[in-house]
């Protein structure tokens, strides 16, 4: 039985041009259309022999009337769906947009290299750069995904026919598994290589930030002592004895303030919620992809530790700066906003994983609600990290409102 299923099963095309190699021209027809393959070079009956070439080309003639045929018999019985279905599944190689994207993590490994061996050769900025370039391809390479599913999907749900169209289906649902496997672990690749260059990139952010956080260290302090000051200079009894005096003290102390202010400001490093995106897609991707998601504990771990870090100065620095406004109305910005910013971290984490299941569902389609459930789990890890460490900063926020 499995002998004879096999003499039926369509040839790859290099067992075909061998076995019209060995053949006399005059038993080339003897072939069995249903064992030439589909979508052969338009040029294949020109690399052989001028007396072979005329018995290639009415064989391929044949076989090209046959796979009409069923094409036609197939969408008849079955829909276009079904045949664009079992058309995706033929497509074994490469599509461009995969290549392109491999060509790009290739370059990227290259790089790397190159990086370890000598670090002065390319900066942390440039390999950032080219990580947002190669995920401007991600698009491309996850609708590959996701045709693969749906094509996927549909031979699975459809009943064949006959006994040849279930092995037929049998088939192609394989070579779809192959497809999609492929790129599984293409995009693992990617994931481990995006996490280990920006989890560099998350490093140093955070020694950026910490250094500056130094710098400025002295500067609440001294905010907090002219505050004082100027609390004092504005009491009843200055501005009732000696109010001229009062008001040219309170002047010069709000210009230091708002000098002070400035200064903190121009200081500042910036963490851009782009960048807090960027950093967190790093991290969720590889934790989510099977093929990445048992080789980067380590440094997974060590990138959340800086996020949540990063994620914590975002907020702080928001809110601090609001909660200057409302202590000194003199710097000329609205207060509202200032106790919002104080959950501005939870809610970003809230949005982002709120977005992530969306685009995750559209991806995969039937196949997502097992990542569902793993970003749950991942958003309430990260939520009880930040939650535990916005508790203090939430009480003190409300307590000056």
């Amino acid at each position: 039985m499995t002998a004879q299923a096999s003499q039926s099963d369509p040839m790859s095309l290099e067992d075909f041009v061998q076995t019209l190699r060995a053949l006399p021209p005059e038993e080339i027809a003897d072939i069995p259309v249903e064992r030439i393959p589909e979508n052969l070079p338009a040029n294949l009956a020109e690399q052989f022999p001028v007396v072979t070439r005329a018995a290639v080309e009415n064989l391929l003639l044949a076989a090209n009337s046959y796979h009409l045929s069923r094409r036609l018999d197939d969408e008849k019985r079955y829909g276009r769906e079904i045949v664009a279905a079992l058309d995706k599944a033929r497509l074994s190689g490469e599509t461009a947009n995969i290549r392109v994207f491999k060509d790009k993590i290739l370059n990227m490994v290259t790089m790397l290299q190159e990086y370890q061996r000598n670090p002065k050769k390319h900066n942390i900025a440039l390999f950032v750069n080219n990580i947002e370039h190669i995920n401007d391809l991600l698009i491309d390479v996850r609708s590959e995904q996701v045709a693969v599913f749906k094509a996927r999907r549909l031979l699975e749900e459809t009943r064949p026919e006959t006994e040849a169209d279930g092995a037929r289906f049998a088939e192609a649902i394989a070579e779809l598994d192959k497809q999609r496997d492929y790129i599984d672990v293409l995009l693992g690749e990617y994931y481990i290589l995006r996490l280990k260059i920006m989890s560099r990139s998350i490093n140093e952010k955070r020694r950026q930030v910490e250094a500056q956080e130094q710098a400025n260290a002295d500067l609440p302090q001294q905010i907090a002592e002219l505050r004082k000051q100027l609390d004092q200079s504005q009491s009843v009894w200055r501005r009732t004895l000696n109010r001229g005096k009062a008001q040219e003290e309170t002047k010069e102390l709000q210009d230091r303030i708002t000098e002070l202010v400035r200064e903190m400001n121009a200081n500042e490093v910036v963490i851009s919620e782009n960048d807090l995106t960027l950093w967190l897609d790093t991290i969720v991707d590889a934790s989510l992809n099977d093929h990445s998601k048992g080789r980067i504990e380590r440094p997974a771990r060590d990138a959340r530790i800086s996020l949540y870090y990063l994620l914590n100065t975002f907020c702080r620095k928001q809110e601090d700066s609001a909660l200057q406004i409302a202590q000194n109305p003199f710097l000329r910005v609205e207060p509202e906003k200032a106790i919002r910013y104080v959950l501005m971290s939870e809610q970003f984490i809230l949005n982002y994983f709120a977005n992530k299941k969306k685009d995750t569902t559209a991806w995969l389609s039937g196949a997502a609600q097992a990542k569902i459930g793993e970003l749950d789990l991942l958003e309430k890890d990260i939520l009880s990290e930040l939650r535990r460490s916005t508790k203090r900063r939430l009480r003190k926020a409300r307590s000056l409102f």
